[in-house]
């Protein structure tokens, strides 16, 4: 007879799911819409060439304050 090592959990909905972990790209346009470049912040807000992975709600947080600054010129995403 099997027998289980972990208890049985409750299942989580679909938001809990979720990895509270992510990264936010921006990618700088050029005057036709055409992609120039892919960056990345940091916790600070910091722009790097490199990936960092910031919680979730910062990273939302972050996104959309840059997308502000930055405007037309750029596309925050957050991944």
């Amino acid at each position: 007879m099997a027998r289980l090592l972990f208890p049985a959990q409750p299942s989580r909905g679909p938001i809990e799911r979720q990895c509270p972990i992510r990264v936010v790209s921006v990618h700088l346009l050029g005057t036709a819409g055409q992609l120039l470049r892919v960056l990345f912040l940091d916790r600070e807000g910091h722009i790097s060439a490199q990936p960092h992975f910031v919680p979730r709600g910062e990273a939302l947080i972050l996104a959309a304050n840059q997308q502000r600054v930055l405007g037309p010129q750029a596309r925050v995403l957050v991944l």
